[in-house]
């Protein structure tokens, strides 16, 4: 192999939620990109008023910014607004994938959404909170996976499907609403999925992050603080007392996985859903 050639160099992904500045996305697109791939970075399009303060200092602009990012440092992305949980714009999503860079090969289903974790047991919830939870977190894997499968089979290459679980798909989690039924719910699909790709040589993993520094993480919470009438940063610091390195995780650590996953030489993982959690849960 030329020294100079990196691990995914003439391949095409397709990030989807990767539209913050704190978030698993993000990282997932630039380190994909940095390691010679071309990236769709796709996300929720969300008016400027919804943005976070830091954002909004930032003048961020969600997809756009992160696909400038990877443009300065000499790569090839490609932003696109999305709702995951429309079938119509993932088929859209594809297409626009296709006709700008020719191909796909890896897809990173990372959109999630969590609503009342932290915050509300299972009969507080109002029913539009929880289907919505659901559609995002499971219903918008589904038609990611649905759309792209097709196409990893017609080119005949073989491919990489990686899904973003949770570790509250691997132990359950109280007042986490619809978020840890679906993120459990997506592991099965990740196995079911494996073997009906593993014939077409296109391997499918999960990757189950636990606490890690995001925004949706603080979300969590601020709104268990709300709930337990504790202060945000007690919150925090209490969670971190429970995992055995004794600190979240970086954005950074849970794309290194990843990309790991995206590499050849993850050639022969398949059906598997890696806990990446700092020690949590050991199995």
């Amino acid at each position: 192999m030329c020294p100079d050639l990196r691990p995914l160099d003439g391949k095409v992904a397709i990030v989807t939620g990767a539209g913050r500045m704190r978030g698993i996305g993000r990282a997932i697109a630039l380190r994909l990109a940095q390691d010679g791939a071309a990236v769709a970075v796709t996300a929720l399009a969300r008016s400027p008023v919804s943005l976070p303060g830091h954002e909004r200092e930032a003048g961020w602009r969600g997809a756009e910014s992160v696909a400038d990012e990877i443009a300065q440092d000499a790569g090839r992305a490609l932003p696109l607004d999305l709702d995951v949980t429309q079938p119509d714009q993932v088929r859209s999503m594809i297409e626009q994938t296709r006709r700008q860079f020719g191909r796909i090969d890896i897809l990173v289903n990372n959109a999630g959404l969590a609503l009342v974790s932290g915050k509300k047991n299972l009969w507080e919830m109002e029913d539009d909170e929880w289907f919505r939870e659901i559609d995002v977190n499971l219903h918008g894997v589904y038609h990611c996976c649905k759309a792209v499968a097709p196409v990893l089979i017609e080119q005949g290459e073989g491919g990489r499907i990686i899904n973003i679980s949770s570790l509250a798909g691997r132990l359950g989690q109280s007042q986490y609403g619809g978020y840890t039924p679906a993120k459990f719910a997506v592991i099965g699909l990740t196995q079911m999925l494996a073997l009906e790709l593993a014939p077409h040589r296109v391997t499918v993993n999960a990757i189950c992050p636990g606490s890690t520094d995001t925004d949706m993480m603080d979300g969590t919470f601020r709104r268990t603080g709300e709930r337990m009438s504790l202060p945000f940063d007690a919150i925090k610091e209490g969670v971190k007392r429970f995992i055995p390195l004794g600190r979240q995780a970086d954005p950074a650590e849970i794309a290194g996985v990843v990309a790991y996953l995206a590499s050849p030489l993850s050639a022969y993982i398949t059906g598997q859903a890696i806990n990446v959690d700092g020690g949590i849960l050991m199995r």
